[in-house]
């Protein structure tokens, strides 16, 4: 009896722990990892309605992780323009920290250099997409200017084209859309080089002359 009891207060906590039971809560407590914090401390963020002593409980119950101390601070956020509006401004909730000493301490884990397993190129594209959404739905209210095409930066699709035009005006490269023409074109085509060649002549004779007057 005298193990079994040692045994059970060798588990407890040095504190004592609340009474009330709390079914399928809906807090969210998230974990911050801040620069220049010690490896016998931790951050959260919590809801505004939790004191220490929730915090410290949840620690216990959920992680088994036990605590000495919790310092907590309310933080005002600052003023932001409200979502599709011109100049309607407003504060947004203030935000509830916590700030805890380890029994243990614990230290974070390196960094990973490689996001591929959690997708992130999807993420960077999604958040992309968002934000040129947002832009055209404020663009589409007025509550932005609609910039000039001829001012909106050239996407890469638009540079490959206009480099695959100027080499096949240059004639470094020839135009072909993989498609074999009928027969009968072979004459038109074969006309209109003859027609194109005095030109090409013409022209041949005034690069000559213009490099020959330079010399």
């Amino acid at each position: 009896m005298a193990e079994a009891f040692k045994a059970a207060a060798s588990k407890a906590p040095a504190f004592k722990l609340g009474q009330k039971k709390l079914y399928l809560p809906q807090h969210v407590v998230a974990m911050l990892r801040f620069p220049n914090v010690p490896h016998n401390e931790a951050c959260f963020l919590v809801p505004r309605r939790f004191n220490k002593f929730d915090l410290r409980d949840y620690l216990w119950n959920a992680y088994g992780v036990e605590v000495k101390n919790v310092r907590s601070n309310v933080v005002q956020q600052a003023i932001a323009l409200r979502r599709n509006t011109a100049n309607a401004s407003y504060r947004p909730q203030p935000l509830k920290y916590m700030r805890v000493t380890l029994c243990k301490p614990f230290e974070w884990p390196e960094r990973p250099a490689d996001l591929t397993p959690w997708h992130n190129d999807l993420w960077k594209k999604r958040e992309e997409a968002q934000d040129e959404e947002r832009k055209l739905t404020r663009q589409d209210k007025g509550l932005d200017k609609v910039p000039l095409v001829g001012q909106k930066p050239w996407s890469e699709s638009r540079k490959k084209l206009a480099s695959i035009a100027k080499k096949t005006l240059s004639g470094k490269i020839k135009w072909s859309n993989g498609v074999d023409l009928d027969p009968k074109w072979d004459q038109v085509l074969a006309k209109n080089a003859e027609m194109a060649a005095p030109a090409a002549a013409l022209v041949d004779a005034l690069k000559e002359e213009a490099e020959a007057s330079k010399s």
